[in-house]
C-alpha cells in the first residue's frame, strides 16, 4: 500500500518520519519545518491513520512493507528513518527487512519487545484499551462542536493534551459533520499485534543492519535500562540516548533537546 506522504525541503539526504498510534504526518511538521532547510523530508501517514487508505489487517510486517514501498517511490537512495512509538516498530522492523535501504535509524521512545506482557505493562501503555474503547463509543456525526466531544472525554482522561490529541483524528465531512479518521475498529481488533511485533522474531541473520540511535524520554517508562540487551539484539551497537523532563511525546514536550539530539545525530 502506497501511504500519504508530505514532501518539505530539497537536500541530498533523505529523512522520513513517521508518527505512532493515534498519530499523523502533521504531528511531525514542526519538527520538519527545523530540518527542511538540511534535508528533504518525507511525513508519512501510516495505514488506518490521517490520509493513507484504510484496510481491514493492521501489523507491523504489512506497515512496514507499505513504507518500504512508499520509500521507493520517492527514491531509491537509502534514507535516515525516523520513527517514534508504533512508527518507531515500524520503522525498525523496515529496517531489519530491508537494511540496504536505510543510512541510519533513530528511534523515539520505543524498544524492540512486546508492551502487552504484565511485566511491561507500563502505566502509560496499559490505557490503550481503554483509549480504543472510549473513542469507539464516541459518536461524533452527532456532535454539534469540538467542544462536545472533549467534554465526552474528560471523565475518563483528565489530560486536556492528551484528549486534543485524540480528537485531531475527528474531521469534517463534505456533509459537513464530524467524523473519524482513523480506523479505530481494525485498530482495536489489532491492539495485541501492535503492542507487541517482535517477540516472535529470531535474532538477525546479518550483521550489516543500519546505524542505530534510540532517543528516549526520561520521565518515560517505554525504554527501560535493562532493554538495552533486547535493542542489541536486534540492532547491535546501537546507541541509546535519554532528554531529560520529557515523557514518550518527547518530540513535543522537550522540542529543542530533541532537535537537538537529532542533528547532533544527522551531522
Amino acid at each position: 500500500m502506497e501511504l500519504f506522504c508530505r514532501e518539505l525541503g530539497k537536500g541530498s539526504t533523505t529523512i522520513v518520519i513517521v508518527h505512532g498510534l493515534y498519530g499523523a504526518s502533521d504531528n511531525w511538521l514542526s519538527v520538519a519545518a527545523q530540518l527542511e532547510d538540511r534535508f528533504r523530508v518525507l511525513l508519512v501517514d501510516q495505514r488506518n491513520h490521517g490520509q493513507s487508505p484504510h484496510a481491514e489487517e493492521h501489523s507491523y510486517d504489512l506497515m512496514a512493507a507499505d513504507l518500504y514501498e512508499t520509500i521507493r517511490s520517492k527514491t531509491n537512495e537509502p534514507v535516515v528513518l525516523l520513527g517514534h512509538s508504533m512508527g518507531g516498530k515500524t520503522a525498525m522492523r523496515m529496517a531489519l527487512e530491508h537494511p540496504e535501504s536505510v543510512q541510519k535509524l533513530i528511534v523515539a521512545d520505543i524498544a524492540p519487545k512486546n508492551y502487552g506482557t504484565f511485566a511491561n505493562y507500563a502505566e502509560t501503555t496499559a490505557n490503550h484499551e481503554k483509549i480504543l474503547d472510549a473513542l469507539l463509543q464516541l459518536k461524533p456525526e452527532e456532535a454539534n462542536n469540538r467542544a462536545e466531544l472533549e467534554a465526552a472525554l474528560k471523565k475518563d482522561f483528565p489530560s486536556r493534551t492528551l484528549r486534543l490529541f485524540l480528537l485531531k483524528n475527528v474531521k469534517r465531512n463534505k456533509a459537513g459533520r464530524y467524523q473519524w479518521q482513523i480506523n479505530l475498529p481494525v485498530l482495536r481488533r489489532n491492539l495485541p499485534e501492535l503492542m507487541d511485533g517482535f517477540s516472535h522474531l529470531p535474532k538477525p541473520a546479518t550483521d550489516h543492519n543500519p546505524e542505530a540511535i534510540f532517543i528516549r524520554g526520561a520521565l518515560s517508562p517505554y525504554i527501560k535500562d535493562e532493554d538495552t540487551l533486547v535493542i542489541n539484539q536486534f540492532f547491535p551497537g546501537a546507541q541509546l540516548v535519554t532528554v531529560p523532563k520529557a515523557g514518550h511525546w518527547l518530540h513535543a514536550e522537550q522540542p529543542e533537546l530533541f532537535l537537538k539530539t537529532l542533528l547532533y545525530y544527522l551531522e
